[in-house]
């Protein structure tokens, strides 16, 4: 540590000496400031820190150690410091940062203590990076508000669309996906944040082949120095214009439920050792919260079978058998009716037919099974709450038929699409009111129908490359896209393919 005290000819003491050593020694950044704030000494360890020998530092203000944007309100605080100083931490419930000899920025921890250098008062700093400690408060943080939120009952896809979010906020990442098994051999992107994200989720890739399945198999993160080439990255995400690649398992102690992607831009810095490791400690953190949440849902979905048996049964054997028993009835005095009388029975009983089948459709559903892998519904669920916010209001939904069984992975990533298009375009330009949504299968085709009643397509304006992008998916699919006015106002959009998405 430079002395400048101006004691010439003085002779060294051996404990001055050892303190000296043992402040060049010292990790922290020891820094002595007179009460007007310039510099009188600094240890070598400030120029690991900050970029500046130690004699570029003396004789400077000590703001240019300062980001300039807290520059005046530290002169504000250093003066009301220098009228009593004490030992102390600086700016206790502060965030402190520092400055760079390159401009950059970092936050800071910082002790104080008066000290006399040579005839002059000062004040010694005691500087350290507070980076890891900020990012290690963060992993805690984000890892709480994963726990509350599942605690709070939040499906899985917003769960997961969370960790993706706090994943790239960790580590610093432009986009971040998270995928999970969606039947024997694949793998899904269930949730994903950042630029692009719309264009991952729904997409689908081989758990034998892709990264994300070789870091679930390892149960180790995995880093990447050029998403855009690396051919077992995901396809959607090489059009991303990114650069280095992280891939965390998602893993609790039973099996891998997941994997976590971060990517940063194109150009930026690889992932350190540091993020790896700050990474992996929230991914296995998310892992846990995420094997109880699907555990939570597999209960639940156990709790409602036996449940759901005994509604089947009453619909069955109590509720059919009285509609079946009305409709014999009306159609038994149809004929000795006057003809008016007769008409309004008929169009009874083709009512009573409807109800007959929509019951019988309920009880499939109810007889339905648990889902393998990530449930439709509650991806269709998740992407109706995000259009709520939007629109104002909730989409109404409707099911029909078989439709989970007829829908494989590819078709579900563009049937998600197609309708957070249609949602979208209905927020921005339809001023509606209501929007109902109905998807559909039979043995032939799925039907997505969109309808609202707001100004039609008329009144909207132009909607940009939006339906052109979901009659493309509709032809990918072998398949076809109509959009036209509702009755009795607004818009309605159907979306039909068949069966198998076209493929033999």
């Amino acid at each position: 540590m430079a002395d400048h005290s101006g004691g010439a000819g003085a002779v060294p003491s051996p404990v001055a000496g050892l303190a000296e050593a043992l402040l060049d020694a010292s990790p922290d950044a020891v820094i002595v400031v007179d009460l007007d704030g310039i510099i009188q000494s600094c240890t070598r360890a400030a120029q690991a820190l900050f970029g500046y020998r130690p004699e570029e530092l003396v004789g400077q203000r000590i703001e240019v150690l300062v980001p300039e944007r807290l520059r005046r309100v530290h002169v504000s605080h250093r003066t009301q410091y220098a009228s009593a100083v004490s030992s102390r931490p600086m700016g206790v419930g502060l965030s402190l940062y520092g400055q760079r000899n390159d401009g950059s920025t970092f936050p800071v921890d910082i002790g104080l203590a008066p000290v006399r250098f040579g005839s002059t008062e000062c004040v010694a700093a005691f500087v350290r990076d507070g980076s890891e400690r900020r990012r290690s408060e963060a992993l805690l943080r984000d890892v709480n508000e994963i726990s509350q939120e599942l605690l709070a009952g939040k499906p899985i896809p917003a769960i997961l669309a969370l960790t993706a979010r706090r994943a790239r906020d960790l580590v610093g990442g432009a986009v971040a996906w998270a995928v999970v098994p969606a039947g024997p051999g694949r793998l899904a992107v269930a949730a994903a944040d950042g630029r692009g994200a719309a264009d991952l989720i729904g997409a689908t890739l081989d758990v034998s082949t892709s990264l994300s399945g070789r870091a679930m198999a390892g149960a180790e993160s995995i880093i990447i120095e050029d998403l855009t080439t690396d051919p077992d990255v995901l396809a959607e995400a090489r059009g991303l214009g990114l650069g280095p690649g992280l891939f965390l398992p998602l893993s609790s102690e039973q099996a891998a439920v997941g994997a976590l992607i971060v990517g940063r831009d194109h150009g930026a810095p690889s992932f350190t050792a540091s993020d790896q490791v700050a990474a992996q400690l929230f991914a296995s953190a998310a892992g846990v919260v995420l094997a109880l949440g699907q555990a939570r849902v597999e209960l639940e979905e156990l709790q409602l079978v036996s449940e759901h048996d005994r509604i089947a049964r009453d619909l069955h054997d109590t509720v059919i058998q009285r509609l079946f028993a009305i409709g014999m009835g009306l159609q038994s005095i149809q004929g000795r009716s006057s003809p008016p009388v007769t008409e309004r029975i008929d169009t009874s009983v083709q009512a009573l037919d409807r109800v007959i089948r929509d019951i019988r459709e309920t009880i499939f559903d109810l007889n339905r099974g648990p889902s393998s892998g990530l449930d439709l519904r509650q991806r269709i669920g998740t992407v109706l709450s995000e259009a709520a916010d939007q629109l104002g209001f909730q989409p109404t939904t409707a099911y029909r038929g078989p439709f989970e069984t007829a829908i494989d992975d590819e078709m579900a990533g563009h049937l998600l699409a197609v309708l957070r298009e249609a949602l979208s375009n209905a927020a921005r330009h339809s001023r509606a009111g209501s929007v109902a949504v109905e998807v559909s299968a039979d043995a032939a085709f799925v039907v997505l129908t969109v309808t609202d009643d707001g100004v039609g397509l008329s009144g909207a304006g132009g909607r940009g490359n939006g339906l052109g992008n979901m009659a493309q998916r509709a032809r990918q699919l072998g398949g076809r896209f109509e959009i036209g006015a509702a009755n009795p106002r607004g818009t309605a959009l159907e979306w039909r393919v068949p069966v198998g998405g076209g493929r033999a």
